[in-house]
């Protein structure tokens, strides 16, 4: 590939990013869409695995999958406005940031036990304990998010000052 070659390759990528950035730019900073697109794919991954984990029960596999997608699409949703709220209200502190994970973690833990124990899963350990790996690493890493805009955002207002 010689240097111009490589040239209107880089100028077509950069093309199709601005293309999709004006396009769906608003879009991909809303954090309604941000938590839909973030449920929608926690849900369809999880019901998967949750089929694959149960399936030597095969009538048991489809609605241990259903009831896994569920709740993973509830506790995304919820989970990730209930964290917002929690980091508002108990502070950036490093144990504020701890008990929001642990609260919205255990709480995620708890629905999916009661779920698959209505589901009557048979694998419930490795049905659940993969998800709850998962969920305790997003919630700790959607506090870590939120604690940089917080950080970017204090920074700016001093600059602006």
């Amino acid at each position: 590939m010689d240097l111009s070659q490589a040239r209107r390759e880089v100028s077509v990528t950069e093309a199709t990013d601005s293309w999709i950035r004006s396009r769906y730019g608003k879009l991909l900073h809303s954090p309604k869409f941000r938590v839909a697109a973030a449920a929608i794919a926690s849900a369809l991954t999880w019901f998967c695995w949750a089929y694959w984990a149960n399936r030597e029960v095969p009538e048991q596999a489809l609605m241990s999958g259903l009831f896994q997608g569920g709740v993973n699409l509830l506790t995304t949703a919820f989970g990730s406005a209930l964290l917002e709220s929690l980091f508002l209200r108990l502070g950036c502190s490093l144990g504020g940031r701890v008990c929001a994970v642990a609260i919205v973690s255990t709480g995620s833990l708890c629905m999916m036990l009661a779920a698959h124990w209505l589901a009557s899963t048979p694998n419930v350990l490795l049905t659940v304990l993969p998800v709850y790996a998962v969920v305790v690493l997003y919630c700790s890493s959607y506090i870590a998010g939120l604690q940089k805009i917080k950080t970017k955002y204090e920074s700016i207002e001093v600059a602006v000052q």
